[in-house]
């Protein structure tokens, strides 16, 4: 029995060996696993930073593209709508000068009608003159024949000798006479 506890602890220590060789043997797996996975996990890591390097490149060149795309259709839009304020200025400043030319004529033809006017209104104050001035002498000619019919009357009112029609035709010959120098003085 004694060999066999003998055999039984050296086994137990050929198993203890076995097993501290194994553990060992483990733990250097364990450890250089360890170090693998720390150097795979790093790599991992790299990779992974490398790409996001990358992601955040690409999304800022996306972004700068878009920010120029952007900018170059404000600009465009910019200059379609200046292009359009040039030509909305180029239509009001011809109808300006439409206006202001028609504006022009129309104010030429009124003057030119008030110049006629004028000259319409000068030519019938001259008539009107010539008119008048036809009257007084018309009026000096009737008061002067108008004298010396009431001298010739009065010369035959003092004869006597003249019948009654004759008096009464000199009569209304004066009253005509005077009615008629009247209204032309009244004309006048």
């Amino acid at each position: 029995k004694k060999e066999t506890n003998k055999e039984k602890r050296e086994n137990e220590e050929e198993k203890e060996g076995f097993l501290r060789e194994i553990r060992e043997e483990t733990a250097k797996q364990i450890d250089a696993l360890k170090i693998q996975h720390l150097i795979e996990l790093e790599k991992v890591k790299d990779t992974f930073d490398v790409k996001l390097l990358e992601e955040k490149e690409n999304r800022r060149k996306d972004l700068e593209n878009e920010s120029t795309n952007t900018k170059n259709k404000a600009n465009e839009k910019i200059a379609q709508l200046n292009k359009k304020i040039v030509l909305e200025r180029g239509e009001v400043f011809a109808e300006q000068q439409m206006n202001s030319k028609h504006l022009e004529e129309e104010f030429r033809l009124k003057e030119d009608r008030m110049n006629q006017s004028l000259i319409q209104i000068e030519e019938r104050e001259q008539a009107w003159e010539d008119e008048r001035a036809d009257v007084l002498r018309e009026v000096q000619r009737l008061k002067s024949e108008a004298t010396r019919m009431v001298t010739i009357l009065a010369m035959e009112y003092e004869e006597e000798n003249l019948s009654e029609d004759k008096k009464r035709t000199l009569s209304q010959e004066v009253y005509s006479l005077q009615l008629v120098v009247e209204m032309r003085t009244g004309e006048v």
